[in-house]
């Protein structure tokens, strides 16, 4: 490098030189035929000399890249085959009408739908009445398609605090089961089970689908959080809220930075879903990369309360 640059500043002395001296034609032809000769060779030596760093450089990281692949792949695979992929979440957060038993709690609607590799003989959800997050670690089986907590002043069996609307496999809705209740840390649980068909034991790559209304606390608060958190590996996520006009939200926040990706967390988009002035009134967070369990998406909805 040191060599190149000496060459290009005496090529450029020789030129100007060459420039100064016009009253000695000889001498000034060959000081500027000196001179462009180690500019050219300069300038030549020194584009290929960077060409050769660069491509040296996008080698190592090839390389890097391909040893990673390889060291991971076999980590990463396994996790894939049991992943939940092209996982939607979509939800609808309305008041309640009047004269409702529960004023203070809005509904909570959504729908749940994921494709999975295999299917248990029953899979079940369960509603806990809680305030002890310690209570949902007995539900993180692959049966479980669904876990929900409710404030423990509530009645999980009570249908205006929590509906199981569909439970789906495949576009057939599956046999429920009586339910059955537990102790959990911090209260109670009821447990809904559901049969899986035979057929769909057996083979391979099944359509899930869920819809639940459940009703969540607001009172009389200025700012309401809606989050979903994964417990299983998820890939290709999706997730959507929609407020209805009558919570008279003033102010949208969507936020997915507490997630943890497995491997480059590239494409992520996290918007409001239409242009103002009804921005406050749908937002999305959309993850085209593989989710690790625990990762958290929340919506954040300011209103006014007056």
């Amino acid at each position: 490098m040191l060599v190149n640059v000496l060459a290009l500043t005496t090529g450029l002395a020789c030129v100007v030189a060459a420039s100064l001296l016009t009253h000695q034609q000889v001498l000034a032809t060959v000081l500027s035929l000196i001179g462009g000769a180690f500019v050219s060779a300069a300038v030549v030596t020194l584009a290929i000399g960077s060409l050769t760093v660069r491509e040296t450089t996008e080698q190592v990281d090839s390389a890097v890249l391909r040893g990673m692949q390889d060291v991971l792949g076999p980590v990463r695979d396994p996790l894939f085959s049991g992943a939940l992929s092209a996982y939607r979440y979509d939800c609808l957060l309305s008041p309640p009408p009047t004269g409702d038993s529960h004023p203070d709690y809005v509904y909570q609607s959504f729908r749940i739908s994921y494709r999975i590799e295999t299917l248990p003989k029953t899979v079940t959800i369960a509603c806990l009445a809680s305030n002890d997050d310690a209570g949902l670690d007995g539900f993180t089986g692959p049966e479980c398609l669904l876990r929900w907590m409710i404030d423990d002043n509530l009645d999980p069996d009570d249908p205006e605090i929590f509906t199981i609307g569909a439970v789906r496999v495949d576009n057939r809705d599956l046999e429920r089961k009586p339910p059955t209740h537990e102790t959990v840390s911090g209260g109670r649980a009821r447990i809904d089970q559901f049969s899986v068909p035979h057929d769909a034991q057996v083979t391979v790559g099944h359509l899930v689908e869920l819809s639940i209304t459940a009703r969540k606390y607001v009172g009389n608060d200025r700012r309401i959080r809606v989050q979903a958190q994964v417990f299983r590996h998820v890939t290709d996520a999706e997730y959507r809220l929609v407020i209805d006009p009558a919570l008279r939200p003033t102010r949208l926040s969507i936020n997915a930075s507490e997630i943890s990706a497995l491997g480059a967390a590239h494409g992520a988009s996290v918007r409001a879903t239409f242009p103002a002035p009804f921005n406050n009134s749908a937002g999305l967070i959309q993850l085209p990369f593989p989710l690790q369990p625990g990762s958290v998406m929340a919506f954040t909805i300011d209103r006014d309360v007056s």
